[in-house]
């Protein structure tokens, strides 16, 4: 499967995908993420995150009847120590929920005759509006595994070696949601957290069958 990467100044929203796609293509669905894209719309590995702070905090809370004043830190001075680190992971828990809730925000997804594209929009260092188009050409041989999610699963369309090229403010495709060591190497192309992964997914096939065999 052959993916690429490109940029252009981003359309206007009521543009829809016509001013990405090349002359004589035709789009055959498209979508955007249907879940996580609100701040508090958590997804995959962001839940265990905002569990363990939630349980870090109630710990650190709970230690704070057994502090003897007559020791080197009173339960004074332990109030503003316990208070610093609750916000602490208050604001750890709001940077990982905006992040992932930002990047969601700014996706795209299309199915068209030719290739299957993340279109991921932002802004670049001199804060000019941005389109970056992840294109992975159809392939016959290429799985296009549908990765259980709650509460939709995502669809694989590709893969990237790297996403360096993908970085308005920093960001790329991958966000707090995914796992600790899932952009590690190679990173899937997803369209994530779609309802009807399974009638893209069997589109995506037939379309790739079809230009493996020539068929317009």
């Amino acid at each position: 499967m052959k993916v690429t990467i490109s940029s252009r100044p981003a359309g206007r929203p009521d543009d829809g995908w016509g001013p990405y796609l090349a002359p004589g293509e035709v789009l055959l669905w498209d979508g955007r993420p249907e879940y996580g894209r609100r701040l508090f719309e958590f997804v995959g590995a962001e839940r265990a995150w905002h569990l363990g702070f939630l349980i870090g905090t109630v710990a650190l809370w709970l230690t704070w009847p057994l502090i003897e004043d007559d020791g080197s830190l009173t339960k004074g001075d332990a109030i503003w120590v316990y208070g610093a680190l609750t916000l602490g992971f208050l604001i750890a828990a709001f940077y990982l929920a905006a992040a992932r809730s930002y990047l969601l925000d700014s996706l795209h997804y299309a199915v068209t005759d030719r290739r299957a594209i993340v279109r991921r929009e932002g802004r670049n260092h001199v804060l000019a509006s941005r389109a970056y188009l992840v294109s992975c050409e159809h392939s016959s041989e290429f799985p296009y595994h549908i990765a259980e999610g709650r509460p939709h699963p995502s669809l694989t369309v590709g893969a990237l070696l790297s996403e360096d090229v993908v970085q308005p403010f920093g960001y790329g495709l991958t966000h707090p949601g995914w796992g600790p060591l899932r952009d590690r190497g190679v990173i899937p192309v997803l369209f994530e957290q779609i309802a009807d992964a399974e009638a893209v997914r069997a589109l995506l096939l037939a379309t790739s069958d079809a230009s493996a065999a020539g068929q317009p």
